[in-house]
């Protein structure tokens, strides 16, 4: 029995990983000094308005390698393996700590694989490991496959506010003018080579930000997901653009979670997608 495990920046629902029969290794962040642990999609209340209360007293940490060896050693010793796959290791220790992990339960049991992505992204893969699970397919084919599918999994997103980001130490990738105060929003997108954060170019409006994210999603796209904080009718409004474009794509939604909120801001607004 292969059991798949992921961190919660997948931003999955209780109901969607219990579909999926997965378990989630969390995050954690403190806001003003208090400590949390993030949780499923569903169940981070009321962090918009703490993050908002306290935008410089925020700080996110990775899921550590004690919390990984808790997770692995339950499913290695009732028999099983485990597929681990977590957020981009470009833009987080995650995965270094899971590695760690698998060594020091069975390294010949437990199998990490760097997503190169996260939130939406890493949900598509997710559902790709799932669906090879249940397949029968044996751990080793389908770390292969799920490499693989990671070539054929995209991510882009953008926000209003640059200061999270500028906090972050990633402003080096788009320009200092770039901002609301100019109504110019950046486009930004994970490597699918390294998962590595890169501006993909800018927008001028609302009009022209939800185009250029819908523009992003590729013509053979089979799956896509919204994901959002902030303005609610944002979400919506891209889903339409796409599902006008592209009519054969399923489309769902999701809700980012307080670990990247902390990192991209509170007024976001993404889309991943995966082909076959």
């Amino acid at each position: 029995m292969i059991t798949l495990v992921t961190d919660s920046t997948a931003y999955l629902t209780k109901e969607e990983a219990d579909r999926l029969k997965l378990r989630v290794v969390p995050m954690h962040y403190t806001i003003a000094g208090n400590s949390y642990t993030e949780g499923f999609a569903d169940e981070n209340q009321n962090f918009v308005d703490k993050i908002a209360a306290n935008p410089d007293l925020c700080a996110t940490a990775q899921a550590s390698v004690a919390d990984f060896v808790g997770m692995f050693q339950a499913i290695v010793h009732q028999g099983g393996e485990v597929l681990c796959v977590v957020i981009s290791s470009r833009l987080s220790g995650a995965y270094s700590s899971a590695c760690i992990a698998a060594k020091a339960v069975d390294a010949e049991k437990v199998r990490v694989v760097d997503s190169r992505t996260t939130a939406g992204g890493l949900a598509l893969l997710l559902k790709k490991a799932a669906k090879l699970i249940r397949q029968g397919y044996p751990l080793e084919d389908i770390v292969a496959q799920v490499k693989k599918q990671r070539e054929k999994t995209g991510i882009a997103f953008s926000v209003e506010d640059m200061e999270s980001l500028r906090k972050s130490g990633r402003l080096s990738i788009v320009r200092q003018s770039v901002g609301a105060i100019l109504n110019i929003r950046p486009i930004l997108c994970l490597e699918k080579d390294g998962g590595a954060l890169v501006c993909a170019g800018t927008a001028r409006g609302r009009n022209a930000q939800m185009q250029a994210l819908a523009d992003r999603v590729p013509e053979d796209a089979v799956e896509v997901i919204i994901e959002s904080l902030g303005s609610a009718y944002i979400a919506p409004a891209l889903a339409e653009r796409i599902r006008a474009r592209l009519p054969h794509a399923a489309i769902s939604r999701a809700t980012l979670g307080p670990v990247l909120a902390i990192h991209i801001g509170l007024d976001v607004i993404g889309v991943a997608w995966s082909v076959e």
